[in-house]
């Protein structure tokens, strides 16, 4: 009699995520799967697009960092690996100095992770996006949402908490201040 032992597909890791999906645009490793996103619209991309611009205008001026766009991949989890695509990510000097630019998908956490709701992309699914860059050692996490135009920031074990009017968070970006409604402005 024939054994016949059933082959289990290897999980992927990051580096060969990032040799084989360099040109595939909308998708994440998610615990070495590949996952297909959809593109996310005008509205989230204009919202990312204020975000960034807001987040790198300060950076500038105060010289305590910079601002990544683009799908900043962030490798969020080890064995299997988890490569995320964050929307926009500032990286303070103290975290990642200039002189310290890694190749490739950022081992580092952000200080500040913005995420902007996207098309196919449910609430509960977002906030554990969130929870997954905490762990990885990310301070903060913004979710923008462009149909609502809303903002939540998720902290530590916390409920993400809304923001109505003015943001604000001198512990990671001193002296920054905008209104809610900037990053939904046409």
């Amino acid at each position: 009699m024939r054994t016949i032992r059933a082959t289990r597909k290897r999980p992927m890791t990051a580096r060969e995520f990032a040799k084989r999906y360099v040109d595939v645009p909308f998708c994440e490793l998610e615990r070495g799967e590949v996952i297909h996103l959809s593109a996310g619209g005008l509205a989230h991309s204009r919202c990312t697009g204020n975000a960034y611009f807001l987040l790198e205008q300060w950076s500038r001026q105060t010289g305590l960092g910079r601002a990544f766009t683009g799908e900043t991949g962030l490798i969020t989890e080890h064995d299997p690996d988890t490569v995320r695509g964050a929307d926009v990510a500032y990286f303070s000097y103290q975290r990642l100095p200039t002189e310290r630019r890694p190749p490739g998908f950022s081992t580092v956490p952000a200080d500040l992770v913005v995420e902007v709701v996207g098309k196919g992309q449910g609430w509960d699914r977002l906030v554990e996006k969130a929870r997954e860059y905490l762990r990885m050692g990310v301070d903060r996490v913004w979710i923008l949402d462009p149909q609502r135009r809303t903002m939540h920031v998720v902290q530590g074990e916390a409920e993400p908490m809304p923001v109505q009017d003015e943001v604000r968070d001198e512990a990671i970006l001193p002296g920054f201040r905008c209104h809610v409604a900037e990053f939904f402005r046409d």
